[in-house]
C-alpha cells in the first residue's frame, strides 16, 4: 500500500505529541545506570527506504525563536499551516512531575504495556546480540523519560530528547500506528458519534491512576478540574495546587474521576470546575449535564473545599463548530452554558466568566487564539492561565 509522504510526515506529527504528552506518565529509574550518559544530537524519521535527520538543537532553536533551519524547513514543508502552529505550540509544553507518583505508575501494568508499546516505534542501537529488539529502546524510553522529567524546564518534547540516552533517535513510522491506537489519537470514522471513553481508555486510566498516586493525602490550596484544554495548562499555577485536567473529559467521567481520587483523602482549599465543552459535543442531554455537574460539586465539596467556581464551556470558531468531528455546534455550547449558570444559581457556586471574555467575538472563539479552531494555542492558553490565577488569588507570573 503507497503512503503519501505528506501522510508520513503527519503520522511522525503525532508520534512527537505522543511522546511529549503520553510518556509524561511513564518512569522507572531501574536499569537508568546501566546506559551510557549521552543526549540525542537529532531525531531521524524513517519510513522504508525513506528517512529524514532533523538536529535536535534546530528543533530547540525553533521552539525558542522560531527561526527555521534548512533541515527542519524541509520537514516543515510537508505540514499544513495549522499543522505547523501546533508543532510549535507542541514545543512549548513543559510539565513538572511527582516523581514519587511516577515511579508507583511505573510498575502498573498499563504502564509498562504503553512504554513497550511506544519502544515499538523506536530504534535504539545495541551492540548486544542477545537482548531483545526492543530492550534497548525500551530502556532509551525510560532514561530519557527520568532525565527529562529532572530537568529545570521539566518535562517536554526538547528535554526529552535531549536526554535520550544515544545520539538520534529513530522513530519507524510504520510502526506508529499501533501507538497511536493504543493512544486514542486516531479520530476513526467520520460518521462515529464522539463519546467520553476517558475512564475505560488506556491513557485515560494512566492518567487518572496518576493523579491518584500523586494526590494521595495533599493538601492544596488550588484544584483545577478540567477537560483537554485545562489539561494543555499543565501544572503552571503555582506552588501549592493541583491541575486534575483529563483529555475528552465531559461530566460523565468527571464523576468518575472524582470519586477515585476522594478515598486518596486530597484536600482542595479552592477548586476551579471548567467543564461542558465535550458534554455539548458528545449529545449530553440537558438533564443528565445538570445531574452530573451537581454531583461533582457535591464530590468536591468532601474534600473541604471552601470555595467552588465554575468556567463556562468554552466556544470554538465557527469553522470548528461547524464540524461534528471537530467541536459542538455553537447553539448547543451555549445551551450547556445556560444550564451552568443555572447549577451555579442553585448550588450558590459562582461562575467566572469575565477572566474569559478576551478569548472571544461574540461568543465565538478568536481565529488568533486557536490552532485547530477547537483548543487554545499558547497566547490563548496565556490568558486562560491569568483568568484561573485571579479567580485562585495567585499573582500572575509567567511560567519559564
Amino acid at each position: 500500500m503507497t503512503i503519501q509522504l505528506s501522510s508520513v510526515m503527519k503520522y511522525f506529527y503525532r508520534l512527537l505529541i505522543c511522546l511529549s504528552g503520553c510518556l509524561i506518565f511513564l518512569l522507572l529509574h531501574s536499569c537508568f545506570a546501566l546506559l551510557p550518559s549521552l543526549a540525542a544530537e537529532k531525531i531521524v524519521v524513517r519510513y522504508g527506504l525513506f528517512e529524514q535527520s532533523l538536529p535536535v538543537a534546530d528543533i530547540r532553536n525553533y521552539a525558542e525563536t522560531q527561526k527555521v533551519s534548512a533541515d527542519l524547513q524541509s520537514f516543515l514543508g510537508y505540514l499544513s499551516a495549522k499543522d505547523k502552529q501546533k508543532f510549535q505550540d507542541t514545543l512549548q509544553v513543559k510539565m513538572s512531575l511527582d516523581i514519587a507518583a511516577l515511579d508507583k505508575l511505573i510498575n502498573t501494568g498499563m504502564g509498562k504495556q504503553i512504554l513497550s508499546f511506544a519502544s515499538q516505534a523506536t530504534v535504539f542501537p545495541t551492540r548486544s546480540a542477545i537482548a531483545r529488539p526492543d530492550q534497548g529502546s525500551i530502556q532509551a524510553l525510560r532514561a530519557a523519560i527520568i532525565l527529562g522529567a529532572k530537568s529545570p524546564e521539566g518535562l517536554g518534547l526538547i528535554s526529552f530528547l535531549e536526554a535520550y540516552p544515544s545520539n538520534q533517535l529513530v522513530v519507524d513510522v510504520s510502526k506508529i500506528s499501533k501507538l497511536i491506537s493504543m493512544a486514542n489519537l486516531s479520530s476513526g470514522s467520520s460518521d462515529a458519534r464522539p463519546k467520553d471513553d476517558v475512564s475505560s481508555s488506556p491513557l485515560g486510566q494512566i492518567a487518572l491512576q496518576y493523579q491518584i498516586f500523586a494526590a494521595q493525602n495533599k493538601q492544596f490550596s488550588g484544584c483545577l478540574f478540567g477537560d483537554s484544554i485545562s489539561a494543555e495548562l499543565g501544572n503552571t499555577l503555582g506552588n501549592g495546587t493541583f491541575n486534575f485536567g483529563l483529555n475528552g473529559l465531559s461530566t460523565i467521567s468527571l464523576v468518575e474521576q472524582l470519586k477515585n481520587l476522594i478515598p486518596t483523602k486530597v484536600k482542595c482549599e479552592k477548586a476551579i470546575i471548567a467543564i461542558g465543552g465535550n458534554d455539548a459535543w458528545y449529545g449530553i442531554s440537558d438533564e443528565l449535564f445538570s445531574k452530573n455537574l451537581q454531583e461533582a460539586i457535591a464530590l468536591v465539596r468532601t474534600m473541604g473545599t471552601k470555595e467552588i467556581f465554575l468556567i463556562p464551556a468554552f466556544y470554538s470558531t465557527v469553522a470548528a463548530s461547524l464540524d461534528p468531528t471537530v467541536s459542538a455546534p455553537l447553539s448547543k455550547v451555549e445551551q450547556i452554558n445556560t444550564l451552568i449558570n443555572q447549577v451555579g444559581e442553585t448550588e450558590k457556586v459562582p461562575v467566572a466568566a469575565a477572566g474569559l471574555a478576551p478569548l472571544y467575538e461574540n461568543n465565538v472563539l478568536k481565529e488568533n487564539l486557536t490552532s485547530d479552531g477547537d483548543h487554545l494555542n499558547a497566547e490563548g492558553l496565556k490568558i486562560y492561565r491569568e483568568a484561573l490565577l485571579q479567580i485562585l488569588g495567585k499573582q500572575v507570573v509567567q511560567p519559564n
